[in-house]
């Protein structure tokens, strides 16, 4: 279905030069491609808006809004599996890492452990309309009626409400003593206590390697994360289950790393993260917080060097992800690539990019990129010609 860039580029060459008009070179070529491609990719858009408002006819073929549809077709996705990562607790999508060639965002659909499909999630405009359809019982969200907010941070990002952070498949079984040693966990590597907080006792902290950590949770993993893990001891050579509940995690890199945690090892290729009992009940100046008794947080002895911990599910945060995206993506890139031959350039097939769009804008290709080369090489003749050939083709398609 693509169009032969060496095709257009030699119609292009054959009428820039006819009278002499003018050499229009590869590179100066790959630019007014790659412009004339996205003009006319971008005009699909405004003209179905055009022929949405006109009556279409019952001949199929000569149907201007089928048409148009046809052509879009071919950068509409579909998602038939999940095709996004849910980043973290709060339901954020990175939408600029996960779908790279992104031109417009189509349904949103989010499953959820409760639900036997996919619901779609509704859009909201913004963050205002979002707190008003909140207020209310009737407009608020739920797992049957999930909402998506599209917004710019550093990147550009939806986040999902409810929170899709529950993963429905492929639990991991760590219901019994017996562990599955293929899958990923992290082993304590030292329990020092935080070195400006004596008082707080040794081993109130496991630490461990930070990439390890992130390999068990995912790159994107949130400071202060609370998960259920279990942790083994190997006792007089059995693998013993020494703790199962919840844990909290910390990153090595987090701003408030050296005040919770002293100087343990904070920076550098060799950092450790931390992890901690949860719910705890020592707030960050070593006060005790409620009933010295119900102090859950590890004491001395609790952890030991070797201890090995494992996430009770694959919930890893990085890999969250039960929403699909139907979008449509951009056009790649034109590109005319050569091989010089004797100070000549020959057109290379192998490295060369055709043309993303369908076969029916070839003509129109030709006369956009001879308008763009016209205006580049100061030949107003080519200039008019060009515009003359391709409004006479837009006024019989209108016609």
């Amino acid at each position: 279905m693509a169009i032969s860039i060496d095709r257009v580029y030699q119609k292009v060459l054959a009428l820039a030069n006819k009278e002499q008009r003018g050499y229009i070179t590869p590179q100066e070529f790959n630019l007014f491609a790659h412009q004339a491609q996205i003009e006319i990719f971008e005009q699909y858009f405004y003209d179905v808006n055009q022929w949405q408002r006109q009556h279409g006819n019952s001949l199929g073929y000569s149907d201007m809004l089928e048409n148009l549809q046809e052509k879009i077709s071919l950068f509409e996705y579909t998602a038939n599996t999940d095709n996004v990562t849910v980043l973290n607790r709060w339901g954020d999508v990175n939408l600029e890492n996960d779908i790279p060639n992104l031109y417009r965002l189509g349904s949103v659909f989010v499953k959820y452990p409760e639900n036997s499909g996919y619901e779609e999630a509704e859009l909201v405009d913004n963050a205002r309309e979002f707190g008003l359809l909140s207020r209310s019982k009737l407009t608020r969200h739920s797992r049957k009626r999930p909402v998506y907010h599209r917004y710019k941070s550093s990147v550009d990002k939806i986040k999902i409400y409810p929170y899709p952070v529950q993963d429905d498949g492929g639990q991991i079984d760590l219901t019994t003593n017996e562990v599955d040693t293929s899958i990923m966990n992290v082993v304590v590597t030292s329990i020092a206590h935080p070195t400006d907080i004596t008082e707080w006792g040794n081993g109130k902290y496991m630490y461990f390697n930070e990439a390890a950590m992130k390999k068990l949770l995912g790159t994107d993993y949130v400071n202060n994360e609370v998960f259920d893990v279990k942790v083994y001891r190997m006792v007089n050579d059995v693998f013993t289950l020494i703790y199962d509940d919840k844990m909290e995690f910390f990153d090595a890199h987090n701003p408030t790393y050296i005040n919770q945690f002293g100087q343990e090892n904070q920076d550098g290729p060799n950092a450790y993260s931390a992890a901690r009992k949860w719910p705890h009940f020592i707030d960050n100046t070593g006060n005790y917080v409620g009933d010295y008794n119900d102090n859950l947080n590890a004491r001395g002895g609790d952890w030991e060097i070797g201890d090995v911990v494992y996430v009770k599910s694959n919930i890893y945060l990085g890999n969250r992800r039960n929403v699909r995206v139907d979008y449509v993506k951009k056009p790649k890139d034109p590109n005319w690539n050569y091989v010089a031959v004797n100070e000549k350039a020959l057109y290379d097939s192998s490295t060369s990019t055709d043309f993303d769009l369908h076969p029916a804008e070839e003509s129109e290709l030709v006369y956009r990129i001879l308008t763009l080369a016209g205006i580049a090489i100061q030949k107003p003749n080519l200039t008019q010609a060009a515009a003359g050939l391709g409004a006479g083709a837009i006024q019989q398609e209108k016609s």
